[in-house]
């Protein structure tokens, strides 16, 4: 369980890149479907997530996780927002 996390850990690194440089829409969307597909493999594991709660190693990986998440959440979007508001007015 602990390598899923680190997976999912190196793929919000991806999309921390991704956002830093310029932006691809491709990169982006490959990046983001890696991510959804390791979401979804933790999420039919939530037993084994219970189990491993206690684990000092698997705290620190997931408070990491979290703090990246929300530091991409602030960073892309106001930047997929305002690609919304440009493709609604392109229509």
């Amino acid at each position: 369980m602990i390598q899923k996390l680190e997976i999912l850990d190196k793929t919000l690194n991806a999309l921390d890149d991704i956002n830093n440089k310029r932006f691809s829409s491709e990169k982006f969307k490959e990046v983001n479907s890696q991510f959804e597909k390791i979401l979804m493999e933790l999420k039919s594991n939530k037993e084994t997530l219970k189990i491993n709660k206690s684990s000092q190693e698997y705290t620190n990986i997931f408070n990491n996780i979290l703090y990246k998440i929300e530091m991409l959440e602030t960073k892309i979007l106001p930047k997929a927002n305002l690609l919304a508001s440009f493709s609604k007015s392109k229509s």
